[in-house]
């Protein structure tokens, strides 16, 4: 027995339904949205657990991102021995420069070769900040990383496009035994 519809119904919505199988078209949808849901998760979940599952995977493509002609370049955290490379590659390098943004005292007790001083917790930080090259890169440390990663806020809303930040600081410089100047 197959549906008739009566003449007065011809151009109803019911009518129209009981031809048009949705059941089918509506599933597909579903199956296609939940699929991209679940690939969203997949995606989301890799990406957040990779730096724990492969560190060594992470820190290479990331050294490969800040890379541009040799020279490294965007925002990110280096350990004293990979400063100290970059600081030697660098060392006749207009574009580069280091910074020590903690206290005067703290800076004439021992810095890293060839640092600037600008004391973070001074009240013209910014304004000084600000008067700097924003084209040029920065290795930005501290006593231990606290105030540089405070000072990294200051550089970002600046508009710094290259920026590394030495984790750890000089207690970390000097853990690994490397010298600082007086």
């Amino acid at each position: 027995m197959t549906y008739r519809p009566e003449p007065d119904e011809e151009f109803s919505p019911r009518a129209e339904h009981a031809r048009i199988p949705y059941a089918r078209k509506r599933t597909t949808l579903r199956t296609m949205l939940l699929w991209l849901a679940a690939l969203c998760v997949a995606a989301y979940s890799v990406q957040a657990m990779l730096p724990r599952i492969a560190p060594d995977i992470v820190r290479a493509a990331q050294q490969t991102a800040g890379q541009i002609d040799g020279h490294v370049a965007g925002w990110r955290n280096v350990t004293p021995q990979e400063a100290a490379t970059v600081m030697g590659q660098r060392a006749n390098d207009e574009a580069f420069m280091v910074l020590d943004v903690r206290t005067p005292g703290e800076f004439s007790e021992g810095h890293l070769q060839g640092a600037r001083n600008i004391d973070f917790t001074s009240p013209e930080f910014r304004d000084r900040v600000r008067s700097l090259n924003r084209n040029r890169t920065y290795l930005v440390y501290c006593r231990s990383g606290n105030r540089s990663s405070k000072a990294l806020e200051v550089f970002r809303e600046l508009g710094f496009t290259s920026v590394l930040h030495m984790d750890g600081g000089t207690l970390a410089w000097n853990a690994a035994g490397l010298p600082l100047e007086k």
